[in-house]
């Protein structure tokens, strides 16, 4: 079932390929119900997934046996979210591009493309299979900027594919020296040889050079300073489709590394420098809100709002290396259920806030708020919409925001105060800086070239309406997620703690 579902989309684009060029509906169509298929078959895979149970829906095959190399998928409470959220998005990233008619087809199937290597990121359980569709996912996002992208495009592009393909080719290397000193990819049983100490001791004097060139591929991704500049400007400068994709998934593609490879396989490092990781997290939470600050470009806004938002996953993270050999196992727990469940909440808030954002700009014809006043009276729903997805973001109450990020620094504050009080600065600024956007775009007085201005139609606010429904369902009911990942978390904390 997993491989039917990460596959589709890649059918999609291959029919896509060969359809008419001319005929711009059928390619959108076509891309449009290969991702629906995948959606609706990966809801269904994990609403029958065993809340007690480890891994599930395995399917493993030998591929290449004489250097261990196997197609090993399956779904725990680690990834299941993660596949939800793709399931989630990737219809919607198709909606969000409807309105794109040069070069519809080279454009439909690389998404087509894309959406296939993000459920194969996240359900890849050996290194070298994961690797394929890690890679995979940086060529479509490549392209599109670069071709599809706005004025600053070219930079954007090449900036994207140097710092994260420096950072793919150290975490390569780093893992090619761990598999020649345990002779495995698979990710499980990396996991099983590091809670035997195996890992430890026959890397030795290796085991931080290792350690460092696995964690920067996943660094950069995520990205955390000082691997972030790149971020701002691809956010910014791609199509909205395509910034969605970013914010909303690929970033959480490097959280889900550190909780699937870097955690469990290098227990020690991370409880040795996990001082720094938080001292570095924490700068990461601060200039991507105070970064925010200085923006008058709405995209760069949010692009540092991410910044901001996704580091919030990292603390919650390294606070467990923190934790460990304390009798805290309920505080590391919760910050990590925390951190896994910001990666969800955040993809559909952040997804959000860049397909409206996209709307400002097909108004005014700029990103700049400060062109902008007083739209909420000539566009009530589109204030509306994008008001609400804010006041997630920022973390109020009953909304997904809130309830990530109070689990998150829950956890955190009974393990490491001092940082956790530095980083509560962090959600001042971004109380700020959101307050903000809703004051320059929506109040005041209206300028008089948008005084005939278009509000969001009835067929947008329903491409958008799913992502208000889950936000409000995450806030108020979080338990219902929670549930996934609850046997994930305590097994893994259970064997980080001793």
């Amino acid at each position: 079932m997993i491989t039917t579902i990460t596959f589709i989309p890649l059918v999609a684009a291959l029919a896509i390929v060969l359809a008419p060029s001319a005929n711009r509906g059928m390619i959108k169509i076509l891309a449009l119900v290969g991702t629906l298929i995948s959606s609706v078959l990966a809801i269904q895979l994990v609403l029958h997934f065993d809340f007690g149970g480890e891994l599930q829906f395995v399917e493993k095959y030998a591929w290449i046996p004489s250097i261990g190399v196997d197609y090993f998928l399956g779904i725990d409470g680690l990834n299941a979210l993660l596949v939800l959220l793709v399931a989630f998005l990737s219809p919607i990233f198709v909606l969000a591009s409807w309105k794109v008619d040069e070069k519809a087809k080279t454009y439909f199937s690389l998404l087509c493309l894309q959406i296939t290597a993000l459920y194969g990121a996240f359900t890849a359980l050996n290194f070298f299979h994961w690797f394929i569709f890690w890679e995979g996912a940086l060529v479509p996002v490549f392209f599109l900027i670069k071709l599809y992208g706005g004025d600053g495009r070219h930079k954007a592009a090449i900036s994207f594919f140097i710092f994260t393909v420096l950072g793919s080719v150290a975490m390569l290397l780093g893992v090619l020296l761990l598999y020649l000193n345990t002779g495995s990819f698979d990710f499980i049983e990396l996991r099983k040889l590091a809670v035997e100490g195996v890992i430890f001791e026959k890397l030795g004097v290796l085991y931080p050079t290792i350690f460092v060139a696995v964690m920067l591929g996943l660094w950069v991704k995520v990205p955390l300073f000082p691997l972030h500049p790149w971020q701002a400007a691809a956010y910014a400068e791609a199509p909205v489709a395509v910034s969605m994709v970013l914010t909303g998934v690929m970033s959480k593609m490097g959280v889900y590394g550190f909780l699937r490879l870097v955690v469990p396989v290098f227990p020690e490092a991370i409880r040795d420098y996990s001082n720094t990781l938080l001292n570095l997290t924490l700068i990461t939470i601060l200039w991507g809100a105070f970064l925010a600050l200085r923006q008058s470009d709405i995209k760069r806004i949010l692009a540092y709002s991410s910044l901001n938002h996704v580091a919030y996953c990292m603390f919650g993270i390294f606070a467990v290396g923190a934790a460990m050999g304390v009798d805290k196992i309920n505080a590391p727990a919760i910050a990590m259920q925390g951190a896994i469940l910001q990666m969800f909440a955040h993809g559909i808030g952040a997804s959000g806030l860049f397909y409206v954002a996209g709307k400002m700009e097909e108004v005014g014809g700029t990103r700049d708020i400060r062109a902008f006043g007083g739209l909420g009276t000539v566009m009530p729903r589109y204030a509306f919409v994008f008001s609400f997805l804010i006041f997630s973001s920022l973390g109020l109450p009953f909304l997904a925001g809130f309830a990530a990020e109070i689990l998150i620094f829950s956890g955190v504050f009974s393990i490491a105060p001092i940082h956790t009080g530095f980083a509560l600065l962090g959600l001042l600024a971004t109380a700020i800086f959101l307050l903000t956007i809703i004051q320059r775009i929506f109040t005041g007085k209206t300028n008089a070239t948008h005084f005939g201005a278009t509000d969001i139609s009835y067929g947008e606010v329903l491409i958008i309406l799913p992502l208000l429904v889950l936000t409000v369902w995450i806030g108020v009911a979080p338990s219902t997620w929670l549930i996934l990942s609850d046997q994930f978390v305590q097994t893994l904390v259970s064997l980080l703690i001793r």
